[in-house]
């Protein structure tokens, strides 16, 4: 498709351990190459890069349909061109309307590339669908010579895209028409059958699958040029293992062909003796009877290992030392031996309630050990295994076969990082320890997204939250937010992160959820982030809610979200259980905030400088309630509480944006303005002593021009003030709303 030059191995081996994420125990999901490698492909405020597109054009396996049973060629045709040609013309249009692990995404991004290619387009940009239901087509930017790829949402419980999104593609295509633009959309069969009526003709066609060879090949290729492809796969027990797969499934198989032939390559070359005998038998490993063997070992490796693993485990003088040294060694991978081993005793002492004597000779030792799960140990004391994929198969054997085990393993599992066992007198630092930590997290999310299980990644979570002060709290969060926008993981975890949010009685896992919806989850995927956002605001802890600000500022940044969120904001406001919590911490997040480039005008407010007149702007009433919320912090020293950060914020506004100024002074006015109340003196007091600390204060001369704004803001509580006492010494005694004046009767 191009004649730039092929990315290195070594890039194309980064994406596609980015695609597997999990590698084998991930087996459900869509292998989109590398979607999400790239943190620019997270984000719709940048083109997605260069080397992005051309990773994608390397490994990319085009699309074949079956053909007419007359044609007298072969019986499979390439699909590539026909959608191509149908984006060619400005304004195109194309739906990908395929299931999940269809190479769908892969295939939007290498018909972007060829557009590139061919000059069409100029850049490739992702495009977020936003929070509401219906995508109108003044949300596509108005840029020319751009190709957009728009993910469509899956609909929840809660939400679900309109009826009239496939109507409304008429509307898009006049839209990107003029700026010579393209767009692919992106969505399930399930889906398009529902929202697609009234689409263009011809905008979603079938097109075919990709053959699960032809994935193999084209990864193998560009990671491993030297590798002996043919022979591989013309091999029939390998070709029998790939028939049927999904793409996610044969870049899996690609990964154990390859650690296959590498553990082949050194058994040889740990045999040879000189570079000649080298050469020589490092050629006997690719005849066909050495392939055979190895395929043999993958598609063992593809049924977990399952009856060599029992064979080991019911060897007659297999220890439960051993059995639990095994499991230790499958989940802390690259660990120091010495610290597998004191942690497989505390394994052992959690399952069976003995202490193994480690510390003397009665024990069976390390070497031991490491031979007794078939591993080998390099100088550096890290293990590996002789067999690929052999420590996923362990623990897959071991979750099945022991199911009682199962509760006090993920307690052992969540504090494996935690403490370093000194008696191994083997350095275990910060860094060590993060990549422990990663490990047993990563092994979390495979086991919850294989089993449809939240107990491995909830023990951690809670776990590692209780132990905030051993500095993994952040790991778990940055864990889920990975979790969360992989497509091989997301749908589990978008699942759970939602039954997360409603667990209101605990702390960690809706906090848990409120940080990864603050984090790419949320840029990403800014629609379900607000609904979960929104259950997680119930909780009535306060560590939740100050977490909800960063959050808050996060979904902000979508134009589409605004609406909704204020919404949700202004109700949070109102809720008395949460209102000085959640309320005044999640209106404040924008209240005493600005935009780079806004002028020093309030987040909440946004930029009248834009020149969006469609932009959101809040309500009056709503801003009311939020400033009310915050201004109920009372009366107190002023300068670094929210509420004065935010008054001194908004009139500093007032005073450098003339067009603001009403707005601003109404909104504090009308926050005070509460009547026949208590709480009506509170808040003026309060918003009078911030507006005196805004004139001057420490480190704040007196500067008449702000002195100016107090006192016209001052004359409006007055006045205010005076109706309210009018009100109270004129009453309405009739009742029915009409006043009494004096005597009059009229």
């Amino acid at each position: 498709m191009s004649q730039r030059q092929a990315p290195d191995p070594s890039t194309v081996e980064a994406f596609h351990q980015a695609a597997l994420l999990q590698r084998a125990l991930i087996n459900n999901g869509e292998m989109i190459a590398v979607k999400n490698v790239f943190e620019q492909t997270l984000d719709t405020h940048a083109p997605i890069s260069a080397g992005y597109l051309d990773v994608v054009r390397e490994v990319y396996a085009e699309l074949h349909t079956k053909l007419d049973r007359g044609y007298s060629g072969e019986n499979e045709r390439s699909t590539f061109d026909d959608a191509f040609s149908l984006l060619r013309p400005a304004g195109s249009v194309l739906v990908l309307s395929r299931p999940s692990g269809t190479s769908r995404n892969i295939t939007a991004y290498a018909l972007m590339s060829r557009l590139l290619n061919d000059g069409l387009i100029k850049e490739v940009w992702p495009l977020s669908f936003g929070s509401a239901s219906i995508f109108p087509a003044k949300r596509l930017p108005r840029e020319h010579h751009r190709g957009y790829v728009l993910e469509l949402p899956p609909d929840e419980d809660d939400f679900e895209i309109h009826n009239s999104f496939g109507a409304n593609l008429k509307d898009v295509q006049e839209h990107l028409r003029p700026r010579n633009s393209r767009l692919i959309v992106i969505t399930t069969p399930d889906q398009w059958r529902r929202i697609g009526r009234g689409a263009p003709d011809g905008v979603a066609p079938d097109l075919g699958a990709a053959r699960p060879a032809d994935v193999a090949e084209r990864w193998l290729h560009a990671e491993e040029p030297s590798f002996p492809i043919t022979a591989w796969l013309r091999n029939p027990q390998m070709s029998a293992l790939l028939d049927g797969q999904s793409p996610t499934e044969v870049l899996h198989i690609v990964d154990l062909m390859r650690e296959e032939r590498r553990t082949a390559l050194r058994t040889i070359a740990n045999e040879a003796t000189g570079l000649d005998a080298l050469q020589r038998r490092a050629e006997t490993a690719d005849t066909d009877g050495a392939i055979a063997k190895q395929v043999a070992n993958v598609a063992a490796a593809r049924n977990n290992w399952e009856e060599e693993l029992y064979t080991w485990h019911e060897q007659r003088d297999r220890t439960s030392f051993q059995r639990n040294f095994l499991v230790t060694a499958a989940v802390l991978r690259g660990a120091p031996v010495g610290h597998i081993y004191a942690k497989a005793a505390d394994l052992c002492k959690l399952l069976e309630g003995d202490d193994v004597k480690v510390t003397g000779q009665q024990a069976p030792g390390v070497i031991s050990m490491t031979r007794a799960i078939h591993a080998d140990r390099t100088k550096e004391g890290v293990l590996s295994f002789q067999r690929p994929h052999w420590d996923d198969a362990a623990l897959e054997y071991f979750w099945t076969d022991r199911p009682l085990a199962r509760v006090p393993f993920l307690e052992w599992l969540a504090q494996a990082p935690l403490d370093e066992p000194k008696v191994a007198m083997e350095s275990v630092g910060i860094d060590d320890r993060r990549a422990l930590a990663e490990r047993v997290g990563d092994f979390a999310v495979r086991w919850a997204v294989r089993h449809r299980r939240q107990e491995p990644l909830q023990e951690i979570v809670t776990e590692w939250h209780e132990q905030r002060a051993k500095g993994l709290w952040p790991l778990a969060t940055s864990l889920l937010d990975d979790a969360a926008i992989h497509p091989a993981s997301a749908p589990y975890i978008h699942t759970m992160l939602r039954a997360w949010g409603r667990r209101k009685t605990e702390v960690a896992l809706p906090l848990a959820v409120v940080s990864v919806c603050a984090g790419k989850f949320g840029r990403t995927h800014t629609g379900k982030a607000l609904r979960r956002l929104r259950d997680a605001a119930e909780s009535e802890h306060s560590e939740v809610a100050d977490a909800l600000q960063a959050a808050v500022r996060t979904l902000w940044a979508d134009d589409s979200v605004r609406p909704l969120l204020f919404k949700d904001i202004v109700g949070w406001c109102g809720n008395a259980k949460i209102k000085e919590t959640v309320g005044r911490q999640t209106f404040a997040a924008l209240a005493t905030t600005t935009h780079p480039n806004s002028d020093g005008i309030p987040l909440i407010l946004g930029n009248p400088n834009s020149g969006d007149e469609e932009g959101f702007r809040p309500s009056s009433e709503g801003l009311v309630k939020g400033w009310r919320t915050l201004l109920a912090e009372g009366p107190g020293p002023t300068g670094a509480r929210q509420v004065d950060t935010a008054v001194f914020l908004w009139l500093d506004a007032a005073l450098r944006n003339p067009p603001l100024k009403s707005l601003i002074l109404d909104s504090l006015r009308k926050a005070v303005d509460v009547r026949g109340t208590e709480e009506g003196r509170v808040l003026r007091e309060t918003l009078r002593a911030c507006a005196h600390g805004w004139v001057q204060g420490e480190d704040r001369p007196f500067s008449e021009e702000r002195e100016a704004v107090r006192q016209e803001l001052g004359a409006l509580l007055d006045e205010d003030l005076y109706a309210a006492v009018q009100e109270q010494e004129d009453p309405d005694p009739s009742g029915d709303g009409v006043r009494s004046k004096g005597t009059d009767t009229e």
